[in-house]
């Protein structure tokens, strides 16, 4: 009768743990403690990326309020001078921002806002009120002729019909322009003077028409100053006085010189 014999392998045999020796293994002495071990490692990498995406919500945040605070800056800047249906097109119209004189006008389907006088003129003007324009984005200087571009404030032309001046003073004694961004809105027409260089004048504003503010140095000294009136008094009916004060001295003046014409014929007739 043959037996039946089980050749020996070399196949691995799987080797069966217990369950204490993976505690003995993770530095443990019980199973126990080998699966808080592993529970505390999981919490502490989750606490990690929990405080890591904290510090980057936090960071975003922060990143958010800078760029707020700073489109806030912006927008308060704007200061509003007037309605939209103050300034039609044609039409100039002189505002005070910030103690500056503001000259507001449309060109082109656009508005523009500069400095109400030209940086060439002398005291004695009246600024770019009734300046010409031109059909390459410049103003001309009523004064000197100057052209000063709408788009930068530079000096495109400096003294073109007066070549004696043009010699004698150079263009780099001339400041440009300054143009200030202007905002649109169904509400209001708002001026940014922020990025001025000129000065408010004494008491936040100008009292007249020239002063120091139309140099590069800042030194004229001559100004035209403001017409006066009585309070109360009305300012139409004060110019119309100073014109009858005027036709009385001029007929006055006539009938001098009448009563003297005639007072000379007379002795001259006497003495023939």
């Amino acid at each position: 009768m043959s037996r039946l014999v089980l050749a020996p392998t070399s196949a691995p045999v799987a080797r069966v743990v217990p369950r204490a020796s993976i505690g003995h293994i993770c530095g443990q002495k019980s199973p126990v403690h080998g699966i808080k071990a592993g529970r505390r490692g999981i919490a502490g990498i989750v606490k990690g990326n929990d405080a890591h995406r904290r510090r980057g919500m936090c960071l975003t945040r922060a990143e958010e309020e800078g760029s707020s605070g700073k489109t806030a800056a912006q927008t308060d800047s704007f200061i509003p001078v007037m309605r939209p249906e103050d300034l039609p097109k044609g039409v100039r119209k002189e505002v005070r921002v910030e103690g500056k004189s503001v000259l507001l006008f449309w060109y082109r389907n656009q508005i523009y806002a500069i400095e109400s006088r030209s940086p060439a003129e002398g005291a004695y003007s009246e600024g770019f009120i009734r300046a010409k324009f031109t059909q390459d984005y410049c103003i001309e200087c009523p004064s000197t002729g100057t052209l000063f571009s709408l788009k930068d404030g530079s000096i495109v032309s400096w003294y073109p019909n007066n070549p004696v001046l043009r010699a004698l003073t150079p263009s780099s004694t001339c400041r440009r322009m300054e143009i200030y961004p202007v905002k649109l809105s169904q509400d209001a027409i708002s001026v940014d003077v922020s990025g001025s260089v000129l000065s408010g004048g004494s008491a936040g504003y100008n009292t007249t028409k020239g002063g120091s503010d139309t140099s590069l140095e800042n030194n004229n000294v001559y100004g035209l100053e403001p017409r006066i009136y009585v309070e109360g008094s009305d300012a139409e009916g004060a110019e119309e006085s100073m014109v009858s004060k005027v036709a009385s001295v001029g007929v006055g003046i006539f009938a001098i010189a009448a009563v003297v014409t005639v007072g000379f014929a007379v002795v001259q007739y006497i003495s023939r």
